[in-house]
């Protein structure tokens, strides 16, 4: 692998005291540990491949074995990562090439390296990467191709912890960034995952190489294959996403989580889940590429199931969403000391259960809040955004007016909104106006089903002063048949997911079939908004009430 007067050198880095996994990279796979099988895999096609570790004591086993395998280890310090890659290619010049390996991921293979190798042209960018699930390729098939040069100037320049424990951020911001266009390839590929960051990824890893011959010349392709053939869903395409301003991936369809804690829901008939069909369910949202669950500090012990979940299954699969207390037991005259006191404890209690240090998004479960108590809450939850124990803060609110409230305030970065196609307040122009001006806002939508009343039979409608409930679910099932859509429940989430300002679509379910029905109607082609714009007048006009299930006298929550 070479080009003309220019040499080619693979990295690969490892250590042995990663916190999710200790010691992941000697764990054996195919008979050897899991790094010397990466860096074989690496060199299958004549790339020459360097370790770099770290020269704590902690890694000098992992040295030692990589070393005695006939590769060169290079060795600087534990968290400056960058550092060690400087160090690594010393002996290089600028023009020469660098990829950038890491252990965990052992399917990425020598003829898979060289295709990325060919695709590198160094005068119109400066970084060529892979980044799944954009580029069609498995989580965990990754590698990054730079100069030597552009290496030494981002050590040059990058300060921050960040920078220079994960290599490439400084580049990614300052110069010239292409991704891989991949290998062509199969729908599913995007949708599983072959790294190995907690021990279920390393079960699922490690049962790939069973059975295979040759472990280091096998081509990746197979070992996908492998890996797909054990998953919950197999060979189904990934659930659809989206990228936002920020480069996050979000999947078009959340999973919510208020049946986990407590009986809710007006179609809902089976009650909280148990432990394994919970398991079940969250395992095959994260398998399905759905990347967010929805949760509150008000579900019930929704959160502290989750926690227990993701403790032991998640691996960065998915992020949570979740909702301040409620704050019933302030009163409205309530000092700042006691609201500072209640905000703390709702977010350490939500962190506790979650078993994070870290809340990803952290909402107000009731927009009163924000302007309650002299706007207080909202001050500590911006102060503990700023120390790091919450990322982005946004709001839960019940309408439109809410949603303009909330839109005009720039530390809000996140909202949910109660959207379904019955409700015709979200589609007033003053709120298509402010949402388009604020594209950075994730908007996820709730509600789509009125807890799952659009796909109950009429007499099982709430019973709501004015409302025909026959008549309405004979309109919404002629309007579906007329856009060939199979259901109610089809529709209604058909037409929420083709807005162009909704990124995600919270939607509840009971058990793993209707999971599965969601993610297939997610599938499904999109609505145009000439479609929409028809449906919209199509409608049968229903209560107001009927839009809010807390205005429900039978299910208020």
């Amino acid at each position: 692998m070479s080009r003309t007067g220019v040499r080619i050198v693979a990295v690969l880095q490892a250590r042995t005291s990663s916190s999710r996994l200790p010691g992941k990279a000697l764990l054996p796979i195919a008979g050897v540990p899991s790094a010397l099988l990466a860096a074989r895999r690496a060199a299958s096609a004549g790339l020459e491949v360097r370790l770099a570790t770290s020269n704590d004591a902690s890694d000098d086993t992992l040295a030692r074995v990589i070393a005695d395998a006939g590769f060169v280890v290079h060795r600087g310090p534990l968290q400056d990562v960058l550092s060690r890659f400087v160090i690594a290619t010393s002996d290089l010049q600028d023009h020469d090439l660098l990829i950038r390996l890491t252990a965990d991921n052992v399917f990425p293979d020598g003829p898979f390296l060289a295709s990325l190798t060919a695709d590198f042209d160094p005068d119109r960018y400066d970084l060529l990467a892979t980044q799944s699930p954009q580029d069609g390729l498995p989580y965990g098939m990754s590698a990054e191709l730079l100069t030597v040069a552009t290496l030494r100037e981002a050590s040059r320049h990058a300060t921050s912890n960040n920078d220079r424990e994960h290599v490439t951020p400084w580049i990614r911001r300052n110069r010239r960034v292409a991704r891989h266009a991949g290998s062509g390839g199969e729908p599913w590929w995007s949708r599983i995952r072959c790294t190995i960051d907690c021990f279920l990824d390393y079960q699922a890893v490690s049962a790939c190489f069973d059975g295979v011959a040759d472990p280091v010349g096998v081509d990746w392709r197979l070992l996908a294959t492998n890996l797909a053939s054990r998953t919950p869903t197999k060979f189904a395409a990934r659930c659809p996403f989206g990228v936002d301003q920020q480069g996050r991936v979000h999947s078009r369809l959340t999973l919510g989580g208020a049946q986990f804690g407590m009986d809710y829901g007006v179609a809902n008939r089976q009650g909280r889940p148990t432990d394994n069909h919970l398991d079940d369910l969250l395992n095959l949202a994260a398998d399905s590429g759905i990347v967010s669950v929805d949760t509150a500090r008000a579900y019930g012990d929704s959160e502290q199931r989750l926690g227990d979940w993701l403790a032991r299954c998640n691996g960065g699969r998915l992020r949570v969403v979740t909702k301040l207390d409620v704050l019933s037991s302030l009163p409205a005259d309530a000092p700042r000391t006691w609201v500072r006191d209640a905000v703390d404890a709702s977010v350490l209690r939500s962190a506790h259960a979650l078993r994070t240090r870290r809340l990803d998004t952290l909402l107000l479960h009731r927009w009163s809040h924000y302007g309650a108590w002299g706007g207080a809450a909202w001050r500590r939850l911006r102060e503990l955004r700023d120390e790091g124990l919450v990322g982005t803060l946004g709001a839960s609110v019940a309408s439109v007016d809410e949603a303009l409230a909330a839109l005009g305030d720039p530390d809000v970065g996140h909202l949910q909104c109660p959207v379904n196609l019955l409700d015709p307040s979200w589609r007033e122009t003053r709120w298509i106006e402010a949402v388009r001006a604020r594209p950075e806002v994730i908007v996820h939508a709730r509600s789509v089903l009125l807890q799952g009343a659009l796909v109950l039979p009429p007499g099982q409608w709430p019973s709501i002063p004015g409302l025909d409930a026959a008549a309405a679910c004979a309109a919404l099932d002629s309007i579906a048949e007329r856009f060939a859509r199979a259901s109610r429940r089809q529709l209604a989430i058909g037409y929420v997911a083709s807005l162009p300002w909704v990124h995600s679509l919270v939607v509840g379910v009971d058990d793993e079939r209707q999971l599965a029905e969601n993610l297939a109607t997610m599938a499904a082609t999109g609505l145009r908004a000439e479609d929409l714009a028809v449906i919209a007048g199509a409608v049968p006009a229903v209560p107001t009430r009927l839009l809010n299930p807390a205005h429900w006298k039978e299910h208020h929550v």
